[in-house]
């Protein structure tokens, strides 16, 4: 087995375990608590396990079809006519989940989110697959599904009031919010970071270094912190308490984003 089809089995079980522990919390809830707000605004619990569900769908059919799903060619066309019609757009997709009791969201994202990662259980880990009118490797493809699982995860514990427990598998968290960082800087207007490295206390008491040894730009603090700030989940300080130091540290810790 080689090393990239090691590492694609490894990330599946954590994608998997992602999942559980999520699915683990919504199985406790009444159909009133589906319903709380979250700390994403304008969204319930409800709202976000649809969007998990709407994004495994559209993750499942770029495997299993290898193309860009028509839904997501009309979000991208959206954006590109403006502001009005991407909230349109947006709302589209939340009424899905708005027209279903909650009990059925929860039983549309399990299944969805099964196929999906029996399917990529069966994948070539060389291929790389559509997403976005981009191509990504298998690797990132399944880190940002799970990346997606933790963060709308995040949302669903807060809103039902039940602290979320951090694991190690946020480690995929973390590397996905360096691959990002060119695009994140680049949204935001400025010029392509240099080398960055993240020194993170993880969950489990390790110290993870992840990035070029000799960046120059150096980001600290604790996995969970940093992975919150990247998720732009951080509404107990976390940015507050991340350190940096070099060229781009302030920029990185203002504009990083886990996602595309």
């Amino acid at each position: 087995m080689s090393d990239r089809a090691v590492a694609l089995k490894g990330l599946l079980r954590d994608f998997a375990d992602e999942s559980r522990s999520l699915e683990a919390l919504l199985e406790t809830l009444d159909d009133d608590t589906w319903l709380t707000p979250t700390p994403a605004e304008g969204w319930d619990i409800r709202d976000s396990v649809a969007h998990l569900a709407v994004g495994d769908e559209l993750a499942l059919e770029c495997v299993v079809h290898d193309r860009n799903p028509k839904v997501m060619d009309e979000g991208l066309a959206a954006v590109i006519e403006g502001e009005e019609a991407a909230a349109a757009f947006e709302q589209r997709l939340v009424d899905r989940g708005r027209a279903l009791p909650p009990r059925e969201v929860f039983a549309w994202w399990k299944r969805i989110n099964l196929q999906l990662r029996d399917a990529l259980a069966e994948m070539d880990p060389e291929r790389r697959l559509p997403w976005g009118g981009n191509r990504m490797s298998t690797l990132s493809f399944v880190t940002a599904r799970l990346m997606e699982a933790w963060a709308h995860g995040l949302d669903c514990f807060d809103a039902a009031g039940v602290e979320a427990i951090d694991t190690d598998r946020i480690r995929h968290v973390a590397e996905l919010s360096l691959r990002t960082l060119p695009y994140a800087f680049l949204v935001a207007n400025l010029p392509a970071p240099g080398p960055v490295r993240l020194e993170l206390k993880s969950p489990s008491g390790e110290t993870w270094n992840i990035g070029a040894p000799d960046a120059p730009t150096v980001i600290r603090g604790t996995a969970s912190d940093w992975c919150r700030v990247a998720t732009h989940r951080d509404r107990r300080n976390e940015r507050e308490r991340i350190e940096g130091e070099g060229p781009d540290a302030a920029n990185v810790i203002e504009h990083a984003q886990a996602y595309l």
